[in-house]
């Protein structure tokens, strides 16, 4: 028996179809492997851009004559999370962030492997979910995420391995506020060869 006309045009079409859709999937990047890790797990140390060359470029060239001033921010009862543009109210019982490494104040060679501590006060313990890292150029861009999804955040600070910079001068705000909503913050330059 012969097969109709309408069969015949409707195996090309599948044939189409399916020479098109095997063509398109090999021009699209291949897929990740899926990662072992459960989510909020820290990954192995491996490089990742913690700030991209052309990042930097327009976060540094791109932004009004006049920069607005970093506005206090009182976090208050509401317990809201820093901004890139919150300071502290200058209190002497305000949390610290201390910078265990990279030693600053020296060029540095990426990729770093960054430690950062949290020194609460006596009263009020610090809330790891504040923590905001802001790369601060031109204009003020919050790249927290970038660290969170690669590290758990605790109340004593993080740990991150791999962390790539471009060549040149960056600046990096890091805050976190405690439980009564008063907030630390630390300004770290980074000079990478």
């Amino acid at each position: 028996m012969k097969p109709s006309r309408e069969i015949k045009t409707r195996s090309k079409y599948a044939a189409c179809l399916i020479l098109l859709a095997v063509s398109w999937a090999a021009r699209l990047p291949a897929a990740e492997p899926a990662s072992p890790r459960a989510p909020g797990q820290p990954t192995a140390d491996a490089a990742f851009d913690l700030v991209t060359a052309s990042e930097a470029a327009a976060w540094n060239s791109t932004a009004p004559k006049e920069l607005p001033d970093f506005k206090t921010r009182d976090l208050g009862e509401d317990n809201a999370a820093p901004t890139c543009h919150s300071t502290p109210d200058n209190d002497a019982d305000n949390p610290q962030v201390r910078i265990v490494s990279p030693a600053l104040g020296k060029t540095l060679t990426p990729p770093l492997d960054i430690d950062i501590q949290f020194v609460p006060t006596a009263s009020a313990p610090i809330r790891p979910e504040t923590f905001r890292v802001c790369y601060l150029g031109l204009v003020a861009m919050d790249i927290t995420k970038r660290i969170t999804d690669r590290v758990p955040v605790s109340e004593k600070g993080l740990r991150i391995g791999g962390a790539r910079l471009p060549h040149g001068h960056h600046r990096l705000i890091l805050l976190v506020a405690d439980r009564r909503g008063r907030l630390g913050r630390r300004e770290a330059v980074l000079d990478i060869d």
